[in-house]
């Protein structure tokens, strides 16, 4: 990694924190972008995500599935109110605990590092949008920490153990000023359901996405997706399928021109 866990803990306090001021200020009904989730769902979701990991931290040698269920604050300020706490109690632990510390991550044996890394771009993602929300300034990225987080974000979202068709095809992804790329493969998206995407090798990619690497990261989280920062070229059935991987809105495919008609 890059970012060292050190950075990632200081991460995870600065946007946690800006993420839980903003959110604090806004109601319950209001929507973030880009998929419209509402004020409500969103704190509710990222109060839940800190707390399940607080506890893992403090119970490394138990399964969260053992663990007592916990009821979130029902008053919105004061769920607000217990992300910041949830902030404090998970910085205690991961600092006491260190980065090589291990434990369960999503059905893995993973380390306390990983855990510090999840979470900071969480912070991120969930600071970020809810700053534009309540039109407050969002706390910066350098172009290190955007490169770390779509590293992060890409294996995450990958699953190469799918039992799909995947596309022959390979996506690149660039970024401009960190000189990093990842290669991604594709899989046709069916029945109404967004197509898969796993981790590929380099080969010569039907389709590249390349920009400075925070707007690259925060295109592939899908905010700002007409940013001219970001150039997507190549084939354009196969930026659609990318693009329905990504959770973006993705336009219909151009009808074919009809050159004659029966009578």
């Amino acid at each position: 990694m890059t970012v060292s866990f050190s950075e990632h803990l200081d991460l995870l306090d600065l946007h946690g924190r800006a993420g839980a001021a903003s959110l604090g200020l806004l109601q319950p009904d209001d929507r973030l972008p880009p998929a419209s989730t509402t004020v409500r769902q969103a704190v509710a979701d990222h109060w839940a995500t800190l707390e399940i990991w607080a506890w893992s931290l403090e119970n490394p040698d138990d399964h969260w599935s053992r663990r007592d269920d916990v009821d979130a604050p029902s008053v919105h300020a004061e769920l607000v109110a217990g992300i910041a706490a949830e902030l404090g109690r998970l910085e205690t632990a991961l600092r006491a605990a260190g980065p090589d510390t291990t434990l369960d991550y999503f059905g893995r044996p993973g380390t306390t590092a990983e855990v510090a890394r999840l979470l900071a771009h969480e912070a991120i993602t969930v600071a970020h949008a809810a700053s534009l929300t309540a039109g407050r300034a969002t706390p910066p990225l350098t172009a290190e920490v955007a490169a770390d987080g779509i590293d992060r974000a890409l294996g995450h979202w990958a699953a190469p153990e799918a039992e799909v068709q995947w596309l022959p095809e390979i996506v690149e992804i660039r970024t401009s000023d960190t000189g990093e790329a990842w290669h991604v493969g594709l899989s046709w998206p069916e029945n109404g359901m967004p197509a898969e995407m796993r981790l590929g090798s380099p080969e010569a990619p039907a389709v590249v996405v390349e920009g400075p690497a925070v707007d690259v990261h925060w295109w592939l989280h899908g905010h700002d997706l007409a940013n001219e920062a970001v150039t997507v070229s190549g084939v354009p059935e196969v930026a659609r399928v990318l693009g329905s991987a990504l959770l973006h809105p993705v336009p219909e495919a151009p009808r074919r021109r009809r050159w004659f008609s029966r009578r």
